[in-house]
């Protein structure tokens, strides 16, 4: 499966899930990862509890598991390192704040 196909998997998980304002972003250079999939959480406990779920779904159906991790405990800003594609899942405060989207459209 293609990159862009599994990012396309992700966001529909995450959605399905309830995550708002989900985005497939494609990275400029390319380089370091190629899409990053962002979402936003409505509070920290669906953000944890969503992020459990999206890391078995991923293991379950694709035999992938993340190359790291970063925010799980504050929940504000998780980051999932698949490689090619970086998964983020915001809180709105921290979404609003950090604006990642607009340093990659």
């Amino acid at each position: 499966m293609d990159t862009l196909n599994l990012a396309r998997y992700f966001a529909d998980f995450l959605n399905k899930y309830g995550a708002k304002d989900t985005e497939i972003l494609e990275a400029r250079n390319g380089k370091i990862f190629k899409y990053m999939v962002i979402c936003t959480a409505d509070d920290r406990y669906f953000a944890q509890n969503m992020l459990v779920d999206f890391l078995d779904y991923v293991r379950e159906e694709f035999g992938l598991v993340n190359l790291g991790m970063e925010g799980y405990k504050k929940c504000e800003w998780i980051i999932v390192d698949y490689d090619k594609i970086f998964v983020h899942i915001f809180q709105s405060k921290a979404r609003e704040k950090f604006n990642i989207e607009r340093l990659w459209k």
